[in-house]
């Protein structure tokens, strides 16, 4: 069997190379020691064994290529300190996987030190791991360039092309998601009078915050609509964005594919939009993907979407 961990912002997915096993909310696995985390993993395994796991953790910026768990200097981060919730769940289930024994890689995620059109170095960080397996699980199914939104908590925009990730946007930078956004000219003048951290301003720039709401569940019908309405032209907008890059490195008609938790919800809009068929992907499809790269990395493979993977790891090197 093998594993993939999808890191993501509100929710910590585990699925195989076959489907979904297990999720925790970041925050109730915070409150759990990665002996409990550990426990509960291997209860829904069952009795195969794990031949090796693919983990995304945190943003991935001290990685360019695919490693050992145990080669990753600092978790595989510049800095512990970075925009987004910072609540210990993650931190959990990365001990808890150290512990287990079982052989694991940790995927990096795309910055500027990472191999994409020189021109969105700009900016100095575009997506996180997991994303690198929604990426892979997506090429996997036979798409070899596309483009894809995940669109929930936060909005992260990437673009594949001939089988090789070229560009990424990351949530700080342009759409907002339900609950995290970019930082607009009220947010750098409350950061700048000292009223809120530029952390603080992130986690509060998404649709919802800027409506007064918490969640979803907090919103009237009306205010549920305006929400979705809002998410799906963000995403359009981002989406189209990455189509004026692929059609400036010769590619007219990328797959469009639209990824988070409201992404069957807002899919009718965001076609509609940009007047074109988007598909909607699965809600594990990040974990799945990751679980496609440990298998592949497992099988030799060297080179996953453009990114390497380090010779230290391979058939019977990833112990």
């Amino acid at each position: 069997m093998f594993l993939g961990v999808d890191h993501g912002t509100t929710a910590i997915r585990f699925a195989s190379e076959k489907g979904s096993i297990y999720e925790f909310s970041r925050s109730s696995a915070a409150d759990l020691s990665y002996e409990q985390i550990l426990s509960r993993i291997e209860e829904n395994l069952g009795p195969e064994r794990v031949d090796l796991v693919a983990l995304s953790y945190s943003m991935g910026d001290g990685l360019t290529r695919i490693v050992r768990l145990e080669d990753a200097l600092n978790r595989g981060l510049i800095s512990q300190d970075g925009a987004g919730l910072h609540q210990g769940g993650g931190t959990q289930v990365f001990e808890a996987i150290r512990a287990s024994g079982w052989p694991a890689i940790l995927l990096p995620g795309i910055h500027r030190a990472s191999s994409i059109d020189p021109r969105l170095r700009v900016f100095s960080h575009g997506m996180s791991p997991e994303k690198v397996g929604l990426a892979y699980g997506v090429f996997r199914q036979g798409s070899s360039s596309f483009i894809v939104c995940d669109a929930s908590s936060n909005t992260v925009s990437f673009a594949v092309l001939r089988g090789e990730i070229v560009a990424a946007i990351d949530a700080p930078i342009f759409a907002p998601g339900l609950l995290q956004g970019p930082l607009d000219v009220q947010a750098i003048r409350d950061v700048d009078a000292g009223k809120l951290t530029a952390n603080q301003a992130f986690n509060w720039g998404g649709i919802l915050s800027k409506m007064g709401r918490k969640g979803l569940d907090q919103c009237s019908p009306e205010e549920r609509h305006l929400a979705m309405e809002t998410l799906a032209l963000f995403a359009a907008m981002e989406m189209a964005a990455l189509l004026v890059l692929c059609r400036d490195l010769g590619h007219e008609n990328p797959q469009l594919f639209l990824a988070g938790s409201p992404a069957r919800e807002i899919e009718p809009r965001v076609s509609a939009h940009l007047d074109r068929r988007v598909v909607p992907l699965e809600r594990s499809a990040a974990a799945q993907g990751c679980a496609r790269i440990a298998e592949d990395v497992f099988a030799g493979k060297e080179n996953i979407l453009g990114i390497a993977v380090d010779e230290r790891v391979g058939p019977g090197k990833e112990g």
